[in-house]
C-alpha cells in the first residue's frame, strides 16, 4: 500500500514552538490542598494519576475523597463528595476537577488547549490530547507518543484516552500525543512505517526526549521504532501483540525479528506482560525472548513480567496498574540511572 502524503501543520507547529510554561498548572500542586495532612496529599497525588473526568473533595477535619467516573464530571463530583463523607465528615467540598482548581478564592483556569494535529494524513495523525496538560516543545521535558491497540478491522480507537499511567509522565512535564490510525488500513508494518515517518518529523520540532508507547498493537509498533538509531529515547510497551487471525497466535517469529532488528544503543525499553493474556501462548518463553534479545541492543531494559494482581490483555489500562507502576515507569525513563526493577 502506497504511503499517503503527510501534511505537517506548520502554523500550529510554530505556535507550539513558542509555547512556554512559566509554571505548572495549580492543579498539580499537592501542597496547596487545604485541610489535609500527609495522607491527604498522598491521596491527591494518586488522584492526579486518574483519567478525566475526575474530582477531588476535602473536608475541614482533613477527610478527603476522589473519583474518576466515566459517566461525566457531575458523577465524578458527586462520588468524590460521597467518598469524602464516608467517615462521617461534614462540610466536604470539591477542591479540584479535571485539570483545574475550583476551590473558592483559589480558582484556576483550565490549561490552554493544545494545538491541532502535529502530523496528519487521511489515514493517521499525531494529535495532542486535550485531556492532558500541554507545554510545547521548548518548555516540556519530553514528548510521550501513545499508540492505541487494534481490536478488529472496523473498530475505531481514534480519540481513545491514553491509560492512567501515562499521566505520571504528563504531570512530570512531558507532553502527550496520540498516534491515531484509521482502522481499515491499520496493518502492523504499514503503521510502523507511518509512525517512523511521523517521529522523524516530531524529532525536528524540538522536544528533548521522545517516548514511544502504547498498548497491544500500539506497543508492538513502538518496539518496531527501535530499528532506527536515535529515533526514540524510550519505549514503554504494555501487552505488545499483533493479532494475526488466531486468538492463540502470539506471533513469536515476527516478534523475534523485531527484537533482533533493534539497534538503539541509547534507548531505554520497558516491556509489561500479564498472565491470562489470550494473545500470548507462552509468557515464560516470550519473557526469555525479551531478556535475550533486547539488553545487547538497547541502553537499558526492564521487564515487568506477570505482576501479581493483574490479569488479562488490558490490565495495563487500569487505574490500579497506574497506582502501582506509573511512578516506576517514569523513574525508568527519567532518572539518571534507571531502576533495574519495580519493587
Amino acid at each position: 500500500m502506497a504511503r499517503r502524503l503527510i501534511t505537517t501543520l506548520f502554523t500550529l507547529l510554530a505556535l507550539s514552538f513558542q509555547a512556554k510554561a512559566a509554571s505548572d498548572p495549580a492543579v498539580l500542586d499537592a501542597s496547596a490542598v487545604p485541610y489535609v495532612g500527609a495522607k491527604g496529599r498522598a491521596g491527591y497525588a494518586d488522584f492526579l494519576l486518574m483519567d478525566l473526568p475526575r474530582a477531588f473533595a476535602v473536608a475541614p477535619d482533613g477527610s478527603f475523597g476522589w473519583s474518576h467516573d466515566g459517566a461525566g464530571i457531575d458523577a465524578s463530583r458527586s462520588q468524590a463528595l460521597a467518598n469524602c463523607a464516608k467517615s462521617g465528615a461534614s462540610g466536604c467540598a470539591v477542591y479540584a476537577e479535571d485539570l483545574r482548581v475550583v476551590w473558592p478564592g483559589r480558582e484556576s483556569a483550565a490549561p490552554p488547549p493544545p494545538p491541532g494535529p502535529l502530523v496528519q494524513s487521511d489515514i493517521f495523525a499525531i494529535v495532542p490530547d486535550p485531556r492532558y496538560i500541554w507545554r510545547g516543545p521548548q518548555a516540556a521535558r519530553g514528548l510521550y507518543v501513545w499508540a492505541h491497540g487494534k481490536s478488529g478491522a472496523n473498530a475505531d480507537a481514534r480519540g481513545e484516552q491514553p491509560p492512567s499511567y501515562v499521566r505520571a509522565f504528563n504531570n512530570a512535564g512531558f507532553d502527550v500525543v496520540r498516534y491515531d490510525r484509521e482502522p481499515v488500513h491499520d496493518y502492523a508494518d504499514a503503521a510502523a512505517d507511518w509512525e517512523q515517518s511521523a517521529l522523524r518529523t516530531l524529532r525536528g520540532m524540538g522536544w528533548r526526549r521522545i517516548v514511544a508507547g502504547g498498548q497491544s498493537r500500539g506497543s508492538w509498533n513502538a518496539l518496531q521504532m527501535l530499528d532506527e538509531p536515535g529515533l526514540v529515547d524510550d519505549v514503554v510497551a504494555v501487552s505488545p501483540a499483533n493479532f494475526g487471525g488466531s486468538l492463540v497466535s502470539d506471533n513469536s517469529a515476527a516478534l523475534y525479528s523485531i527484537l533482533h532488528a533493534a539497534k538503539a544503543p541509547g534507548a531505554r525499553v520497558v516491556v509489561v506482560q500479564f498472565r491470562g493474556d489470550p494473545f500470548v501462548t507462552d509468557l515464560d518463553r516470550r519473557a526469555g525472548l525479551f531478556r535475550d534479545a533486547l539488553p545487547p541492543r538497547v541502553g537499558a531494559f526492564m521487564l515487568i513480567d506477570q505482576p501479581p494482581g493483574f490479569t488479562g490483555h488490558g490490565a495495563g489500562n487500569s487505574s490500579a496498574f497506574a497506582l502501582k507502576y506509573a511512578r516506576c515507569l517514569l523513574h525508568f525513563v527519567d532518572d539518571p540511572v534507571p531502576p533495574a526493577a519495580c519493587e
